[in-house]
C-alpha cells in the first residue's frame, strides 16, 4: 500500500514543481518583455520630443529669416499677375464630372507620343 501511495504521489509532487517552475520562468520572459517595451517606448517619446524641438525650431520665423539671409535669398510678395486662384470643389459625388466639364482633366490622346513634333504656343503673362 505505501508503495502504491508513493508512486502515486511522486509524479503529483514533480507535475505540480514543474508546473510552479514554468510559471517563475514565464515571469522572467514577461518581465523582461516589459522592460524592452518601456524603454522603447521611453526612446520614442524622447525622440519625439527631439523632433518636435526640431520642427518648432526650423518654423521659426526668425530662424527662417536668418537662413534665407546668409543665401542672400531676396523675397517679395508676388505681382498681381502672377497668382492663381483655384475654386476649392465640394466633395460630391459629381466632383469628378465637375473636373470633367470644366476641362481641367486630361484627355486621353492616342497621337500624344507625336506631340513634341509640333510647335507650341503658350500663353505670355502681362507684367503690371
Amino acid at each position: 500500500m505505501k508503495l502504491l501511495k508513493s508512486l502515486t504521489l511522486i509524479p503529483i509532487i514533480t507535475l505540480v514543481a514543474l508546473i510552479y517552475v514554468h510559471q517563475q520562468v514565464e515571469l522572467v520572459k514577461l518581465s523582461y518583455s516589459i522592460e524592452r517595451k518601456e524603454k522603447r517606448v521611453k526612446d520614442m517619446l524622447d525622440r519625439r520630443e527631439s523632433l518636435g524641438y526640431n520642427v518648432n525650431n526650423l518654423e521659426a520665423p526668425y530662424r527662417l529669416e536668418q537662413a534665407l539671409l546668409s543665401r542672400n535669398v531676396d523675397i517679395t510678395f508676388p505681382k498681381r499677375a502672377n497668382v492663381v486662384k483655384i475654386a476649392r470643389l465640394r466633395h460630391n459625388p459629381r466632383g469628378l464630372e465637375a473636373i470633367r466639364s470644366s476641362g481641367l482633366e486630361r484627355k486621353f490622346n492616342l497621337f500624344g507620343i507625336t506631340e513634341f513634333l509640333s510647335p507650341r504656343a503658350e500663353a505670355q503673362a502681362k507684367e503690371r
